[in-house]
């Protein structure tokens, strides 16, 4: 049973958003405009980085930084219209055309340094609402009715990615993080831009690794694992929804029936896949491991190993070439008629 350690770690690498620095800085930015507005500091503004970039779970390419502006002195009985208004007019006087309002959150677009693409930062407003925060309903429309704010703890979910990330540990490094990374690059290539989105995917990971793995000695057989959990999970979503761990409820929005068939179809032919990669032979596994890896913008994901093409076929070694020539050859034969 082949375990392709060094694949699975040049794998990663391929996979992993190399954008932190630029992203970092990015983030850092816009939290400083968002902090010296008068208007949010009376509104006690206090802004932290969220998302998949907190949580280290952002993969190639990187879409977008999440700044969660939480306003410590409002809570639900604020208008999130006006709320967000505010926000909107901060950070368009700083960067004009460059922040465009989105639904309930500020997008500032920004040029890598890394690649020649752009990034960029979304700012959300929050309010207090309880133990938790709220953030503005995605429909616009409903800002003037009871369901005008939606409870939400994204740095909850960041506590609980570092906690599950302590266990199990290979070659010095958590297992949770590399798993998630590649589950979102799996979900990313087969299912594109369907629906569920790579959020709902890590979480049915978090869960795969809170209820226990079996076998924990190398990243293909945890992905195996966790695969087949993911699988079973969308099958059962419908009558028993995943849930949110940072707020104890089902996530939302959930998907339709229609969405998570089409995933699980899918992915339970993954998490076949990945259990007879575990008992073929050397090149036919690593085929199958490729076609589960998918591509990114770089390219595979999952480098063949020496000797093997992408049919899972060995490939015969080339002999080498002698360092003689005819004049050699020729000489030799004349020798021996001699």
């Amino acid at each position: 049973m082949e375990m392709f350690p060094q694949q699975f770690e040049n794998a990663l690498k391929r996979i992993e958003d190399h954008r932190q620095a630029r992203a970092q800085e990015a983030h850092q930015e816009v939290r400083q405009v968002l902090e010296a507005s008068e208007e949010l500091k009376a509104w006690g503004i206090d802004t932290v980085l969220i998302g998949s970039y907190a949580r280290h779970t952002s993969i190639h390419p990187g879409r977008d930084v999440d700044v969660f502006s939480k306003l410590s002195s409002l809570d639900t009985d604020a208008s999130p219209d006006h709320v967000f208004s505010v926000c909107v007019r901060v950070l368009t006087d700083e960067y004009g055309a460059r922040a465009e309002a989105q639904r309930r959150s500020v997008k500032i677009a920004f040029k890598s340094d890394h690649e020649d693409d752009r990034f960029s930062v979304d700012a959300v407003p929050a309010v207090k609402m309880g133990l938790h925060w709220a953030i503005p309903n995605r429909d616009p429309s409903a800002w003037a009715g009871d369901d005008r704010w939606v409870e939400t703890n994204p740095e909850r979910l960041t506590e609980l990615t570092h906690k599950q990330n302590r266990q199990p540990i290979l070659n010095g490094q958590g297992m949770y993080v590399p798993t998630v990374k590649f589950v979102r690059q799996i979900r990313r290539h087969h299912l594109g831009e369907s629906k569920p989105g790579g959020l709902y995917f890590e979480l049915l990971t978090y869960w795969a690794f809170n209820a226990g793995l079996e076998n924990d000695g190398s990243f293909a057989e945890v992905l195996a694992e966790v695969l087949e959990f993911i699988a079973q999970r969308l099958d059962a979503a419908p009558g028993d929804p995943v849930m949110d761990p940072a707020l104890n409820r089902p996530f939302e929005p959930r998907p339709t029936l229609a969405e998570l068939q089409a995933a699980g179809t899918k992915f339970s032919e993954l998490a076949r896949m990945a259990h007879r990669a575990l008992s073929e032979e050397r090149c036919p596994a690593a085929a199958l491991w490729r076609r589960i890896l998918g591509q990114n913008r770089r390219g595979w994901c999952f480098t063949l190993p020496e000797g093997c093409d992408e049919q899972g076929r060995e490939i015969a070694p080339i002999a080498a070439v002698s360092s003689r020539g005819p004049r050699e050859a020729g000489s030799f034969g004349s020798d021996q008629h001699a």
